[in-house]
């Protein structure tokens, strides 16, 4: 036997034995038949460091190929993700409206999974707290006595990467949204728990050294209503958006500059017609009232511009986090006659209220086990700028017709665990009485605090 089959010989009845063993034993079996064939002088010190080495790594993917869960042949593999949020949240009016002050508790559950057949098909599938009726929050209000709570479908679609052609992807069914905005606290057009329906396409085309850069193109074309007595009655959204992303840096996993940029166009078809203006509870854009039937002024028409700057400041993490300083930011404009032609129309109503832009600054990182981020958004969000049903609904009480400030601080305890705290100072822009309250004549500079502290858990 040469020494090129004795090592092979020696590697598989190594791995054999951790492989058929348990838990501490295994690991003392091999160790011990290493120590004897050592005294023996049949294999060296350096040779059992470099088995080991090797045996480690083949033990890693066996556990790894053993671990997929097959449910049919043709499935190559299933991932299962998952997370429990808890918040406690209070509301401070600062005595300016007619709403008390108030404690609300909540939770959020997401149990998700996605099965991979082929290198290039993907199904995903996602179940939520927070019942069915509102497209912009999976939480559930901790009340009604107990009763049992709903879970609805969060995501449920099939994804297509074309072999050879992985720069493209296609996307139908309840996806993750497939348009790109910087992380902030509070978002100016989609929620972060908002799952469009219908079907996107993305674009990516890599460039430069290890293929760093990027160029991306994103379309989505989203089914927001089905009337059933005309086809020409339904309601539709269409969003499109290209930009680049670039990295500055020996290693572009962990380059010390990286930025992208986007810009996009948004618009909506036949939601004016239809009284959609009840499925979300967020509030602010002007509506039509025809008998008990509330429609929006008219069809949106968005441009947006977006972007964001990631610095790091050094190689050595700042008190346990990354010191990387991101910068955010984000311009928004109505182009709709109807929205923009309000001046004079409308008695007693702020008009033209059309624009949005916000500009956020984060430091750190809460992803791993000791990191934090502290994070400072300044947020100008007019009435008609963005559909209210899709925007966020954690900023003042949800919805658009605000500006003000967000402070947001988190820290991972765990891997799994991280605690946050969210401070919301808002107040209201126009005089408009139907912008996120209850009273019935107009009113401007309604202040609020909305305060969020959060537990989250991630499996």
């Amino acid at each position: 036997m040469n020494q090129v089959q004795r090592w092979r010989w020696f590697r598989a009845v190594c791995l054999g034995l951790m492989l058929v063993g348990a838990g501490q034993a295994h690991g003392q079996a091999v160790d011990a038949l290493l120590e004897m064939l050592v005294r023996k002088g049949i294999i060296t010190d350096r040779e059992v460091k470099e088995l080991k080495e090797q045996v480690d790594a083949d033990l890693a993917r066996a556990m790894n190929r053993a671990n997929k869960n097959k449910v049919a042949g043709w499935i190559d593999e299933m991932r299962w993700s998952g997370d429990v949020r808890l918040r406690a949240e209070f509301f401070d009016n600062e005595d300016q409206s007619n709403q008390a002050d108030r404690w609300r508790f909540r939770y959020r559950l997401r149990l998700g999974v996605e099965a991979k057949f082929v290198e290039w098909a993907t199904v995903g599938l996602r179940l939520a707290s927070g019942g069915t009726d509102d497209p912009v929050s999976t939480n559930e209000t901790l009340d009604d006595m107990f009763q049992r709570d709903v879970i609805g479908i969060d995501l449920a679609y099939a994804r297509i990467q074309p072999p050879k052609a992985d720069w493209i992807t296609v996307t139908g069914g309840k996806m993750i949204n497939p348009m790109w905005q910087p992380s902030f606290n509070s978002p100016l057009v989609y929620d972060g728990d908002v799952t469009p329906e219908g079907l996107a396409e993305q674009f990516v085309w890599r460039f430069g050294p290890d293929q760093r850069h990027a160029l991306f193109l994103n379309a989505g074309q989203f089914v927001a209503s089905e009337i059933i007595r005309s086809a020409d009655g339904d309601g539709f959204a269409f969003d499109v958006q290209g930009g680049g992303e670039f990295k500055v840096g020996r290693d572009p996993k962990a380059p010390w500059l990286r930025t992208r940029l986007a810009a996009g166009f948004f618009w909506t078809h036949n939601i004016d017609t239809n009284s959609l203006t009840t499925r979300s509870p967020n509030l602010g854009n002007m509506v039509r009232v025809f008998g008990t039937t509330t429609n929006f002024l008219a069809d949106f028409e968005v441009v947006s511009v977006r972007g964001d700057v990631a610095w790091e400041l050094q190689r050595q993490p700042f008190f346990g986090t990354p010191a990387i300083v991101t910068v955010s930011g984000e311009y928004v404009k109505n182009l709709a006659d109807a929205y923009e032609s309000l001046r004079g129309a409308v008695t007693n109503v702020s008009p033209d209220q059309t624009e949005g832009w916000t500009v956020q600054v984060a430091f750190g990182e809460a992803k791993k086990k000791g990191q934090w981020q502290v994070a400072y958004q300044y947020k100008y969000l007019e009435a008609d700028a963005v559909l209210d049903s899709w925007t966020d609904s954690d900023w003042g009480t949800g919805g658009t017709d605000r500006e003000g400030h967000v402070v947001k601080a988190a820290y991972n305890f765990q891997d799994w665990w991280q605690v946050g705290l969210t401070a919301f100072i808002t107040e209201k822009i126009s005089n408009r009485p139907d912008s996120g309250h209850n009273i019935s004549a107009p009113r401007r500079g309604e202040d609020l605090l909305r305060l969020q502290l959060d537990t989250l858990f991630r499996f």
